[in-house]
């Protein structure tokens, strides 16, 4: 109850706070009537990347969570516009990756400055990322010609306090039933296969353990150990359940600014390891939720497949490369 359910949980619910505040400025920003008038400057931009104005809508609001964004792209008249704003749409940074982000860079990077300037990294190459694929996709299996761009603008209004609160209040519904279910789901399962069969203490030979230890070769070139992989596998049910897997392996209790769990995580990953990871989950896909979303609103698995190969592909390679260039 105490090592698997509430610190596993207890982890992740600490960060709601920070989801609730990008939700919030988000909505001041939508509720405004600004992000309209945001989505018709950016027009000629986002054309520059073979998009229309209406996808900046959507992918800024992957920066609170991919799924609404995703779903967002039915005011997307052009088929082949509205594909490739889904499939770019997880590379911005949600709020799902903040834990690692934080429990990575406040473990091997010292002074705040640092630190906030390496999360503020993370952001633009999360962003760079959506902009070459966009452009990658435009010009090549989803080439379509320039679209004209017509949006009703709705006036300038001060957002209402009721309409904010019911937006956090829905915002909050959706992670806490999320927490509640998948989440509690793995931290479970991880508990179960870290502690059985009982092993003395020692999580090596544990279920999880020899699951870690089987997928070991293929992320060494990482800088990752079997105790990392552990937590890749089980943030593909939700990426901030790494947070938690971890904190249940090591027998920690805490979030993601626990010195303790940041200790721990100092004797697993080296310098080179700590970049290749950040840099790993800003190109995963690891949301089995986001490709739920994806393959409800592309009528298939043919998008959520090629989506789920780019990105981890895309993630391999950029990680292998970060540590090497670190080590």
């Amino acid at each position: 109850m105490v090592d698997g359910i509430w610190n596993g949980v207890g982890n992740v619910i600490g960060f709601l706070p920070q989801i609730l505040l990008l939700s919030l400025f988000i909505g001041i920003l939508e509720d405004s009537g600004y992000l309209a008038r945001a989505a018709l400057i950016s027009d000629r931009a986002m054309a520059g990347i073979g998009l229309q104005g209406k996808s900046f809508i959507p992918l800024l609001s992957a920066y609170a969570c991919a799924v609404p964004a995703i779903m967002a792209t039915r005011t997307i008249e052009n088929k082949r516009d509205r594909i490739a704003t889904i499939l770019v749409a997880p590379f911005m940074t949600c709020s799902a990756r903040l834990p690692i982000y934080i429990l990575v860079t406040q473990s091997f990077i010292v002074g705040k400055n640092r630190q906030v300037a390496a999360m503020l990294g993370l952001y633009v190459l999360g962003f760079l990322a959506a902009l070459g694929t966009a452009r990658l996709l435009k010009s090549t299996i989803l080439k379509s010609g320039r679209t004209s761009f017509m949006l009703e603008m709705p006036p300038y209004r001060m957002p209402t306090l009721t309409s904010l609160s019911l937006r956090l209040l829905d915002r909050s519904k959706v992670f806490l039933v999320r927490a509640g279910t998948i989440i509690l789901g793995v931290a479970i399962i991880i508990w179960s296969l870290a502690y059985l069969p009982p092993s003395h203490g020692d999580i090596g030979g544990s279920f999880a353990g020899r699951i870690g230890h089987s997928i070991e070769p293929a992320i060494r070139p990482l800088g990752f150990n079997w105790k990392i992989g552990i937590g890749l596998i089980t943030s593909l049910a939700a990426r901030e359940t790494i947070v938690s897997t971890l904190g249940t392996i090591y027998g920690v209790e805490g979030d993601e600014h626990s010195s303790t769990l940041q200790q721990a995580i100092r004797h697993d990953l080296t310098p080179g390891g700590a970049f290749a990871l950040l840099v790993f989950f800003a190109f995963a896909m690891q949301c089995m939720s986001t490709l739920a979303v994806v393959r409800r609103e592309t009528s298939g698995w043919k998008w959520p497949a090629v989506q789920f190969a780019y990105m981890t592909g895309l993630a391999y390679v950029c990680a292998f490369l970060a540590n090497r260039l670190l080590s």
